[in-house]
């Protein structure tokens, strides 16, 4: 198994578990922080996909769209 699709692997089962754990216990603050967790899973196995063959333009584009969702999933998980 190379590393690439071990830390594909393991991002899946992560945002698996963080989406379950977040849903199912939505009201109290450790859902959010889940929710946030499976975020930047997400964000991190697209990159890691499909960042691969994007240039540099579509590069710059995920990572403002990357802040973007981080910044407001922090915000509506700690601040709102």
């Amino acid at each position: 198994m190379t590393s690439s699709k071990f830390r594909l692997i393991y991002r899946t089962i992560l945002i698996i578990f963080t989406l379950t754990y977040g849903i199912m216990a939505y009201p109290d603050g450790w859902s959010r922080f889940a929710i946030l967790v499976a975020i930047i899973a997400i964000f991190m196995t697209i990159e890691d996909t499909m960042m691969k063959k994007a240039n540099k333009q579509q590069r710059i584009i995920f990572v403002i769209v990357f802040a973007l969702a981080f910044f407001v999933t922090f915000y509506y998980s700690f601040l709102a």
